[in-house]
């Protein structure tokens, strides 16, 4: 992103990005991540979370969380990311002990991924279910990671009713959104929205209450058009901020405060 610039100046709030990613490292596909972290805060990129999937990037998520005061991070076990040969217990205490960090604001990411054949869906489960008593033990929010999973995500999330969290990435139905929003879930959407084939996603934006939407680029990956398939950075979430503001029928201005707003209140936080 080598002199990239923000055509907006509305604050934007990153919930769910993986900066630790070697796409990131210096000399990879772009310049080192020092220098784009902080070329995005002086842009009024205001917070990121960065979300972590396995016990060592996990680690550089907190790590990155402790080098900036913007950044954040979210601690969890991905589905892709299970390692049948770790003792679930000994996992789920150290996750427990990061829970405890000032700058850990969420458990995640986590859930189902139905899309690959490289974890058994049972596994899967049990990693979930596990890591959802967990938060419900810390009072955690979570980030649920929902690919071609979505019935069996709801069935179990049904049993942790005292659980609340973020679906990230939103790909479900207009009515499991309903369904997640009266439960005092939030919805975050991606660049995703933004892409000609996603027009169905495109339909369900609006139907989120305007209290419990987000936004995120899951980045480096879902870079938004007109960059799709490059390298994705917090930057260019105004995007798919621009596409969600039109699809509520609001300015840009608002539609960026209201989901600012929720993003803080989601994480618990405080300018």
């Amino acid at each position: 992103m080598p002199g990239f610039r923000r055509t907006t100046d509305f604050p934007l709030f990153d919930t769910h990005a993986h900066y630790n990613d070697h796409k990131f490292d210096e000399g990879g596909e772009t310049e080192d991540r020092d220098r784009i972290l902080e070329d995005l805060f002086s842009q009024n990129i205001r917070h990121i979370v960065n979300a972590g999937t396995k016990p060592e990037t996990n680690l550089e998520s907190i790590a990155l969380a402790e080098k900036y005061p913007g950044m954040y991070a979210a601690v969890g076990i991905h589905p892709e990311d299970i390692n049948p040969e770790d003792d679930i217990e000994t996992v789920m205490g150290e996750l427990e002990r990061q829970l405890s960090h000032p700058k850990v604001v969420a458990l995640g990411e986590i859930g189902l991924d139905y899309h690959w054949d490289t974890v058994p869906k049972d596994t899967q489960k049990v990693w979930l279910r596990r890591q959802l008593a967990l938060a419900e033990k810390t009072g955690m929010p979570v980030i649920i990671h929902d690919r071609e999973a979505h019935g069996d995500i709801m069935d179990i999330l049904h049993d942790f009713p005292r659980v609340t969290g973020v679906f990230h990435s939103f790909s479900a139905s207009a009515e499991i959104a309903r369904q997640l929003v009266n439960r005092g879930w939030y919805i975050s959407f991606s660049g995703v929205i933004t892409f000609r084939n996603a027009s169905r996603l495109a339909e369900i934006v609006p139907t989120v209450p305007l209290d419990r939407v987000m936004i995120e680029t899951d980045c480096p990956y879902l870079a938004p058009v007109p960059f799709r398939g490059k390298i994705n950075h917090s930057g260019l979430m105004e995007y798919t901020a621009l596409k969600a503001a039109e699809l509520y029928g609001l300015g840009p201005e608002e539609f960026c405060r209201r989901a600012y707003e929720n993003s803080m209140r989601f994480y618990s936080l405080k300018d």
